[in-house]
Order: C-alpha cells, then structure tokens, then sequence
C-alpha cells in the first residue's frame, strides 16, 4: 500500500465540492488528482481548480521583486509571505465509502469542515478507473473547464497505474457514450489525454 500524504484541511463543503487549504504554500495536487476526505466517513473528489491569494480578501499582495535577482529571493527576502498567503483547492466530488466499499457517486454528506485531505493510494486510483461511470457527473457538472478536468484525471490515472492495459482505450468508450452527439468535445478531450 502506498504512503498517503496529508494536505491541508477542508474549509468549505457541500455535497458537490469541497475547498481545501494546503498546509503549505503553492503544494495543490494537479488539476485531475484523486484525493480523499474524512476518517470514518470517505468521500472521493478530483481535483477541479487551484489558487493561491492574500488570506485578507481586502489586501491584495503587491509585487516586491523588482531589484532581485529570483523569485526564491523574493521569499528569503520577505519571509512573512508564506504567512499571508493562501494556496486553495477545489475537488468535485465523485464518490465515497460505504462500509469497505467505494461508491463511484454522491456521498448522502457533505465532508466536515477540517477533514484532513489526502492523496490516494493506487488501490483507491484503480477502483475508480475500473468504473468511470463519474465522468459523466464532472462532464455535466457547472466546473469552469470540467473538459479540461476529466481529461487530466484520465492523464493522472495514467501516470499512477502505468500498468493497467487498456485505460486509455476504456476512458475513450466511456467518453465516447456520454459526449456521443458531441463530436468536437469528444475529440478535443481524447486529444487532450494523448
């Protein structure tokens, strides 16, 4: 079983997403990441947008570099950024946990705020790309770019489970059967995923 790694806690939940703050400035997984919420209640979401800002909404951040030489020394120089700003993700949701098995649809629950966040581990990755029947919900769904989202999580799945024959070819079916009427979306994510 693999290493997961913790994140960040959830600040924001509704059934349909939820928005985690990273521990650590600019570490959001990829766009298209599986990740995984909660402890005796797991719910799945991709990963849909990233951002980093201020934490005051009032202030924006102003630029600070204009003498230096990198962008790291703009951090060694103004050591308190790391302190003012905010890196934030949002995950669709697209399944949860029910007894030991993992539903690939809504949990009947939101996560609760300051879940810890998670990455998951290849086992969980698999199970999902066995029954890609989710991508219809992020297809439909009101994500800015949700094209762009399925096909970077068919690229991840590809990265993790470099052994899984046939994913690209079964990620193509299923997309082909939910965007069918829908030929330039269909080949404009399938020329994504290449």
């Amino acid at each position: 079983m693999d290493t997961m790694m913790r994140l960040g806690e959830v600040v924001e939940s509704n059934t349909n997403e939820f928005v985690t703050q990273c521990y650590e400035l600019y570490s959001s997984p990829p766009l298209g990441s599986l990740v995984k919420v909660g402890e005796s209640e797991i719910i799945y979401g991709i990963v849909s947008y990233s951002s980093t800002a201020g934490l005051d909404t009032t202030r924006r951040p102003v630029s600070r570099g204009q003498s230096l030489e990198s962008e790291q020394e703009v951090y060694e120089r103004h050591p308190q950024l790391s302190r003012l700003l905010n890196t934030e993700f949002r995950s669709h949701i697209v399944g949860h946990m029910s007894g030991l098995e993992i539903n690939t649809f809504l949990s009947p629950t939101p996560p609760r705020i300051h879940s810890f966040v998670m990455s998951c581990d290849r086992e969980e990755i698999r199970t999902f790309v066995t029954s890609l029947d989710f991508l219809g919900s992020v297809l439909r769904s009101q994500i800015p770019q949700a094209d762009d989202v399925v096909a970077a999580f068919v690229r991840f799945a590809l990265e993790m489970l470099p052994d899984v024959e046939g994913l690209k070819l079964d990620a193509a079916r299923q997309l082909a059967s939910l965007l069918g009427s829908e030929t330039h979306r269909l080949e404009a994510i399938l020329r994504r995923i290449r």
